[in-house]
This record gives C-alpha cells, structure tokens and sequence, in this order.
C-alpha cells in the first residue's frame, strides 16, 4: 500500500522542457469527459455509489467515508479498501479505442508550447547550455549495458522474470485526482505495488503495434498519474525491446530512431532512451534523454595509482518529471542485462525508483544539472568523485530482487582488513518496509568452514552482526531461501536455529566482500 511520506527536500530540477509541440490528447475528449463525469458523481456522493455495502462486518464504512476530505475522497476510497468492486469495473474495461486520426484537430502552432501537466512545487530552473567542464567532444558512445550477476541459488522468475502477483492492486486507483499531487505528495515510489500498470504494460506485443501514437496511447490512456504512465512505458521496454548484443560486440551498433526501435525490436542505450523520450512525450511528460558515462558492461575499478581518464560517453538513460518530481530512470539496464555475451531478458523495477544518489554510483552525465542531487546530500559530484569512489562489496541479483539498499550496506568498501571487527547492516531499500521475521527471510554471514550466522533485527529496522574478521579470505552475506525444499521465508531465527544440521537447506547470495 502507498505510503505518506514527510515533504521531499527541494532538489534541482533539470533543463527547461523542449518547445517542440506533441500530439497530447485532448483534455476535453469524449472518453475523458466520460470518466470525469462518473468520478466526479462518485467523489459528491461516494455512499450512492456503494449500494452493496450495508450494515454488519462493514457497518462503519460509511463514517469512514465521512471523514474524508473531499478533493481525495475516490482516491482514499480504494486505498481504505472500501470500494474494490469499483476498482476491478475500471481493471475489467476493454483495451482503450484508439483516436480516429482523422477526426484530430490539426497541428497545433510550432511557436506554442505543448499542453503538458502543470508543475508542481518545482519550479524548472534554466542552466547554461553545455556549462559542464565535462562535455564530450561527440555525440557517439559506445554503449555499456549492465553486467549480469553472479546467482547463488537457480531460483527463478517466471519466465519474462516480472510477475509474482497478478492480482489487481487496490491501492492503484484511475480516478481523475492527478491535481492532488498524491504520487508527489503522498505516495512512495519505492513501495508503491505497480503490478496493475506492469500488468497492463504487457498487453501490447510491438508486433501487434501499428504506430507510435498508437502504443503512446494504449499504455498511458488508463492511467492518471504521470509516475503511472512513465512506470507503464519502462516495463513495456523490458517486454518488447532486446537488447542489440550482436551489433554491440560486433561494434556495427547503428544509430537508431524511434520508428526504427519499434519495428526491429532491438536496441542498445540510445535505442532505449530515444524511444522513452517519444512515447512519454506523446502521453504528455516532460523528459530528456541523458546521455554520459555508465558503469556498466566491462567497467572495472581504476587500480591504485592509475591516472584519472578523461570523461567518457558511453551510456544514454533519461530524466522525466513525474507528479512533481523530477525521477532519473534507466530503461537499458531496467530491461535486462549481458551475461557474458548473451543477453537475458530480466525486469529490474530498481532502475524506476532509484533515489538520485543510487542512481550516481553507476551513472555519471556529461551536464551535472542532470544528476539531482540536493544540498543535504553533498550536492552534485566531479568526474574524478565518481570515477574514484571506492568499489563496493560484490552485489548478486537477489539482493536486489528481495529490495534492500545499496547506499545502506556495510561494510560500504569491496575489501575488509584481516584483524578488524567488522558490523554487518543491511536495510530495505525504502524505510517503510518492515525487518518483521514474519515477512522476511532469515539473512546469515557465511564464513568457509563455519556455520552460517544470523543476522538479528536492530532498532533501525534493519538486521545487523558484529564479527571479528580472523583468517578468513571472503565473507558472504546469504538468506536462507528454502528449508527441506519448502520456501523459508518467515521461518525466524528460532526456524532456523531449529533447523540448523537437522534439515536440507539452500541459500541465496546477497553480497560478498574480500578479505586482505
């Protein structure tokens, strides 16, 4: 469920948005009108619209509804629970019409800007054309998707590696309340349960696509929040676009345009972040393509004395302001990744909801605007921050998968000294999620030649471990995923103390450091 969050701290917004007008659909069409028309009944006498709820177990759903404040009453009615008929009549509706192209309005002017969503709290702000010290020389990259991680266990995903819960979400709701700022205000992205729209997103094979208008608006026409719509283009990506291997390593990569992703289904970066920007530009955000250096496919840390490279461009992601909030997303890497030289088709949502932070660990641009970092979190780095921050402990994919924080693991550094008392932490991605064994797995150090050792839950809301580092030439941080074959999460420590030599146990990766 969404969750309210305190205000988000100013951060700088990116360059102003391109003047070039899109075809948004018109605000006034008859299929908005519609919907508008049967929320805005709904929101004056929410109670009317509910005739099968009477008195017994929901006998206070009415004074719940009651007390809530009028401009959110819909919203707050799905997310209370109190009306999933409602929801599940908007999930049950046929794909969208598409427009009757003829019957459109003509072009608008090229002078006037497009008709996009009003700005909400931040204010835009203009920088300098090219002001980075860090500019390329060219527009050419060469592309570095990410690299593959190491699995400890062959668990896996279905086999598009996304759904685990097809059930229809009840804290999405369609309602026409966007002015609101609820994804801006009081929803958290990180927790947010997108399955509805990555459900939807799925629907619409590109060889089943006629037009990028077409798509743009399939995607996008059920949803009211922009955070929706983005979320709905990234997870088609990861449906439909492959990432182009063969020309990568062959070095034989083309440039590419929209219409050129759409009809051959393969792409590198470019690829990616240019047909982000069309569709969602279509659907009516603001967004930029990005280009700069990733750490992505083949990266490896500069060894000790090394000099400093001069910035490279290698890499293209993009920047979309979504109910508010500038967000920085990472289609290419949230589609999949390279192991070794094939590419496996692999959703990753953390390159969605990445804080600008997380996001700065592997991405550098070659405009600093773009980076969004605050004030209250060192502002925006230099290229030699960046290409020199230490490297981190080797992350598998389930550390990811199971939604803890990168930025909050330690030890941060990849190399542990011989000799030092070492704290293991390891937290959540978002701190709305809970460290309850009930819902979680049971997270072990595992040492070669010893048992593995739980971590305890702490006061933080993490887990935590203190462990004197004595000889040992790798250490590991594990969950332990199954129990005599059976799924182990919730088992707690006790579970797994009891189990511990009595039954057959199987364990996932999460991150592992080197000892020197």
């Amino acid at each position: 469920m969404s969750t309210v969050l305190p205000p988000r701290r100013q951060i700088p917004p990116p360059p102003p948005p391109r003047v070039k007008p899109v075809n948004n659909r018109d605000a006034d069409s008859p299929q908005t009108i519609s919907l508008t028309t049967h929320i805005t009944s709904l929101q004056l006498n929410p109670a009317a619209q509910l005739p099968f709820r009477s008195a017994g177990k929901n006998g206070n759903n009415l004074n719940q509804l009651e007390a809530l404040e009028a401009p959110t009453k819909s919203f707050a009615l799905v997310l209370a629970g109190l009306d999933p008929e409602y929801l599940n009549s908007l999930l049950a509706r046929p794909p969208p019409p598409i427009p009757d192209k003829h019957s459109q309005e003509p072009e608008p002017d090229s002078n006037v800007p497009p008709q996009l969503p009003p700005r909400r709290r931040i204010p835009p702000r203009t920088p300098s054309p090219l002001q980075s010290d860090y500019a390329p020389a060219s527009n050419d990259y060469d592309d570095q998707p990410p690299e593959a991680q190491e699995y400890f266990t062959q668990n896996k995903d279905d086999e598009d590696g996304l759904y685990h819960n097809p059930e229809p979400d009840d804290t999405t709701t369609y309602a026409e309340t966007a002015a609101d700022g609820m994804f801006s205000e009081g929803t958290c992205i990180k927790c947010h349960d997108f399955s509805v729209v990555d459900t939807h997103a799925a629907q619409f094979p590109r060889q089943y696509v006629s037009s990028l208008d077409e798509l743009a608006y399939n995607l996008t026409e059920p949803f009211t929040y922009e955070t929706e719509k983005a979320r709905a283009i990234f997870t088609w990506l990861h449906h439909n676009i492959q990432y182009d291997a063969q020309s990568f390593f062959a070095g034989t990569v083309k440039p590419a345009t929209p219409e050129s992703t759409l009809s051959s289904g393969l792409a590198v970066c470019d690829g990616y972040a240019g047909l982000f920007v069309e569709l969602a530009e279509k659907a009516g955000l603001q967004v930029h393509k990005v280009t700069g250096h990733g750490k992505g496919f083949g990266y490896r840390n500069l060894a000790p004395g090394e000099p400093v490279p001069k910035m490279s461009t290698n890499h293209a992601w993009n920047c979309v302001l979504m109910d508010g909030e500038w967000h920085l997303i990472d289609a290419t890497w949230g589609a999949g990744a390279l192991n070794g030289s094939t590419y496996e088709q692999r959703f990753d949502p953390s390159w969605f909801a990445s804080t600008p932070v997380e996001f700065a660990r592997r991405h550098f641009p070659s405009d600093p605007t773009y980076q969004l970092i605050a004030d209250d979190d060192g502002g925006p780095m230099n290229w030699e921050g960046y290409i020199l921050a230490p490297p981190g402990p080797v992350i598998f994919s389930d550390f990811h998968r199971l939604e803890f924080s990168v930025d909050q693991l330690q030890p941060a550094s990849e190399v542990i000294e011989n000799g030092q008392t070492v704290s293991f932490t390891l937290f959540k991605r978002c701190e709305h999620m809970t460290n309850d064994e009930s819902e979680n797995y049971v997270h072990v150090l595992l040492i070669p030649g010893r048992k593995p050792m739980p971590l305890q839950p702490n006061a933080e809301g993490g887990w935590s471990l203190t462990y004197r580092v004595v000889g040992e030439t790798e250490l590991s941080l594990m969950f332990i995923a199954t129990v005599d074959g059976q799924d182990a999460k919730g088992i707690g420590i006790r579970g797994f103390n009891n189990a511990l030599d009595r039954k057959s146990m199987s364990f996932g990766g999460l991150a592992k450091w080197t000892v020197v």
